[in-house]
């Protein structure tokens, strides 16, 4: 089994230092590592994934239907594996990054890159975290908005005229773009209220409201045990999601996993964190594309590869 991802071997690398972005949830697409089958890290890693996922790994990100690797419990699951994946590919076809990062739970497969934790620690946090969050929200009881086209203040300010103090921010995306969570009813009302005051605003196809305070029976539930679990400083800068600093121990990243639980994703400190690394191109992990654009928005400098770059020839 995969215990500690392996060195990889420099090949040509991008232009300048470049960084790995892993996605989150809601990134999964199907299909999304057939490209990668004729790779080295598939062939090694594969094998190995399956046996932590009872043989489901390669089918997962090969030809698994789209219904499946969506499914909110199981989604989680197969991003970290496949950013892993991913990440360990760039390694070999690029050199050793300047920089890991990952929105949402692509952090969990950041830090398995940085050597912080493995992968089984990781799908046993997973389980521990989803086995609570199966028995603390109902389906259909909270929802997930994303808005674009105002301020956090603003937002913030019109929430509390609202009287939708329960509803808080669960992604910060960029200056404009956020993901809000609270109850169906406190969401339907907040939708209807934004109607004209916003560029854009799309419910989101999940129901458990991820990185706010609901989440906290999770954090409780898994805290315990994962104050036993073993964690190394990071071997590469590994960017923290909840506010874009990096993470320079095993006990402050371990203490950034309980918060990144219950706090905000805030993708705009953690690009501007990487673009003032010197990084001036990006890997982007997400198959559809979506977290390099939303990473442009941030930096509008900073160059992105898209997944492809690992199995296409030019880069």
């Amino acid at each position: 089994m995969v215990l500690w991802i392996a060195e990889g071997v420099n090949l040509p690398a991008p232009a300048g230092p470049y960084a790995v972005l892993m996605a989150g949830q809601l990134s999964e697409r199907e299909g999304m590592a057939a490209g990668l089958r004729g790779h080295r890290a598939f062939g090694r890693l594969s094998s190995s994934f399956d046996a932590l996922t009872e043989g489901r790994f390669t089918r997962w990100v090969t030809t698994a239907p789209q219904e499946e690797i969506s499914e909110k419990f199981t989604a989680p699951e197969v991003m970290v594996l496949y950013d892993v994946l991913c990440g360990q590919a760039a390694q070999e076809r690029f050199g050793k990054p300047a920089a890991v990062a990952g929105y949402s739970l692509g952090f969990y497969a950041a830090a398995v890159i940085a050597r912080c934790t493995t992968v089984p620690a990781i799908l046993t946090w997973l389980d521990r975290v989803n086995g609570k969050n199966r028995e603390t929200f109902a389906p259909g009881q909270f929802r997930l908005l994303a808005v674009t086209g105002l301020g956090l203040e603003d937002l913030q300010r019109r929430l509390a005229d609202w009287s939708l103090d329960e509803v808080e921010v669960a992604d910060i995306n960029n200056a404009r773009q956020f993901v809000l969570a609270g109850s169906a009813a406190s969401m339907e009302k907040l939708a209807g209220l934004l109607q004209g005051l916003v560029l854009d605003q799309k419910f989101l196809p999940l129901d458990i409201p991820l990185h706010t305070a609901f989440l906290e029976p999770a954090r409780q539930a898994v805290a315990d045990w994962w104050a036993s679990v073993p964690a190394g400083a990071p071997v590469l800068p590994l960017v923290s999601p909840v506010n874009g600093q990096l993470i320079a121990s095993g006990a402050s990243f371990k203490r950034h996993m309980l918060e990144s639980l219950v706090a905000p994703t805030d993708w705009h400190a953690v690009v501007a964190e990487i673009r003032s690394l010197g990084v001036v191109t990006a890997l982007d992990t997400s198959p559809g594309g979506e977290l390099g654009r939303m990473a442009r928005w941030v930096a509008r400098d900073l160059q992105i590869l898209p997944i492809s770059a690992l199995w296409e020839e030019d880069v």
